[in-house]
Formats: C-alpha cells, structure tokens, sequence
C-alpha cells in the first residue's frame, strides 16, 4: 500500500527505491536545480517528507476508502553508503475522518486511533552501479494502528531505466522512465484472499516543463501503470471452491502538475505543491474485490513534500 512518490502515493505505483530514485533524475528535479545547487545538506544523509490529501484511497486496484477526508503524510530518511548504494527507510501513513473497517480485519471498537487506518513500516536498498539503471531491494510491514486489515509483510524487487539521454530533442526530455516491480506477499494478503500472492507492476513516467521559469516552472507529468499477478494476487471471492486468480488488476493513467515553492529558503530544504487527477480502470476481479459495479474511477489529489 505503498510512494514516494512512494511514492504517486494514490496507488503507490511504483516500489519505495524505484521511485525516489527515478524522481531524483526526472525533470521535476531539473526544475529543481537551482535550489540544489544551494542546498546546505552536503552530508551522506537525507530526509523528505511530506502529506497528501485524496478523493479515494485504492492501493494497487483495491479500495481502501472513498468516503470522508482521506490525509495520508510520510517521512523518509536516505543514507548513502557508497557512491552506488544507498539505503532508505521510512514510513508512511493514511488517515481517515471515519473508521474505515474492511473484510479480514479485527475493527474493535478500543483498538488504536479511529482515524489512523494505515501505517507501512518500509527499508530497503537501492543500487546504481550500472550505468543508467536503478535496482531495488525493499521490505514493507503493511499494518493497520486501527485494526481495519490485518498486518501484511511483503519483499519487493524494482529496476527503473532512466532514458532521458535518448530524448533531449524531442519534447519528452524527461524520458519515458520506465520502471519494473515484482513484489512477493511474504505474510498476509492484500487481496484478504487465501493465499500469499505474487504482484507485477510496469510503470512509465514521462514529464514535460510546460511553463519555463527560473522561479516557478510548472511540470506536467503523465505516470502510466499496469498492475498484474503473477499468482494469486488478485483472487475472485465470488468464485467457488479454490479462488480463481485474474492476472489482470488495474490500469491506471494520472496527469499531474507540479512547482516548486522556491520562496521557501534553501536552509530549510527544497519545496514542492503538487496536485493530480488519475483515472483508474478496474477488471472483473478487482471490481468484486470491491463490492463495486463500477469498472472505472476517477481520483483528485494534493500534496505538498519536501528534502533536505
């Protein structure tokens, strides 16, 4: 249920390392470049952080809320322990204004805050050492403070490529930055189904400077993700005797824009506002996943986040 953004945090579409890595060489970086190069943190250590607030919660096509005021903040912390390898670790979180209760969880009325219905627990690796290709390594504890699912641990694998070098005269500058994530459900299930499941997700986030400014340049950004099992990822509850697995689970496709707020003073680290709208296509499965006839959703966000 993870993103930097784990990370577009909506879906979380792309793995922990995957994602800050990829978004560290985007163009909303390059946007970012003067304040980089005045940014006081010249040390081995890093820390970002940052909320958001959206119309609906689904993680990788399963809904988790659609009602209410849904924040979801996070904090993370980087270390790099060589020139290629670097180490994060982090937590996110999503709050609700009403108790959110799904299928498979405890919901007792006396466990933890109401409002608090997630909390991830992630640390993972990330490695650079082959020209233009970022690997991942990370473990999430998915866990509920309010008891509404129970608590799922998963190890996930990401490679991301990043192309830009092939794009510098076309308007794509940015490159299509794909990205590939197989996670493995180590305990518990995301799907609240019978067995420990096995996700596939490709992603693509291309970007364009659509307004030019030393100030305050505005970027676009179009991530695009297909979310896939590889085994009992997404399994039918409606079908008889053995779940019956659908290897299709959601597309989805955002148009987001973003700025960075460079009156904020490099002392206190880089800024940036963000707000997006994503269409999500669901399949059979993830529809009856959840208890919904509606093969399709529309989802509005903002947020804020910042690095030191």
């Amino acid at each position: 249920m993870f993103q930097l953004h784990r990370r577009l945090p909506l879906i979380r579409a792309i793995a922990v390392i995957a994602t800050a890595t990829l978004a560290s060489t985007g163009p909303v970086a390059q946007a970012h470049d003067p304040a980089e190069d005045a940014n006081p943190n010249q040390g081995k250590m890093s820390f970002s952080a940052g909320v958001d607030v959206t119309s609906h919660y689904f993680f990788r096509g399963i809904i988790q809320e659609d009602q209410g005021l849904i924040t979801q903040p996070w904090l993370e912390g980087s270390a790099s322990l060589s020139d290629s390898v670097s180490l994060t670790f982090g937590i996110w979180n999503s709050f609700h204004d009403v108790k959110t209760l799904r299928d498979g969880g405890a919901g007792s009325d006396g466990a933890g805050p109401d409002s608090w219905y997630e909390a991830d627990l992630y640390i993972g690796l990330s490695c650079s050492a082959v020209e233009n290709f970022e690997f991942g390594l990370v473990y999430t504890a998915y866990t509920s403070p309010n008891d509404a699912f129970s608590t799922v641990q998963e190890l996930a694998l990401s490679a991301g490529y990043d192309d830009s070098g092939m794009w510098q005269d076309t308007p794509i500058a940015s490159g299509l930055q794909p990205s590939v994530t197989v996670a493995l459900e180590l305990d518990g299930q995301a799907d609240a189904g019978s067995n420990e499941g096995i996700y596939l997700e490709l992603a693509v986030a291309p970007s364009f400077v659509v307004v030019e400014s030393k100030t305050h340049p505005v970027t676009l950004s179009v991530p695009i993700t297909l979310g896939l099992s590889l085994g009992d990822y997404y399994e039918d509850p409606t079908s008889a005797g053995a779940a019956d697995d659908s290897n299709f689970g959601y597309l989805d496709i955002g148009l987001v824009v973003s700025t960075p707020l460079t009156s904020v003073p490099a002392d206190f680290g880089q800024w940036e506002l963000s707000a997006g709208v994503h269409y999500l296509l669901l399949n059979e499965a993830t529809e009856e996943l959840n208890q919904s006839a509606n093969g399709d959703e529309i989802i509005f966000a903002v947020g804020i986040r910042m690095g030191y």
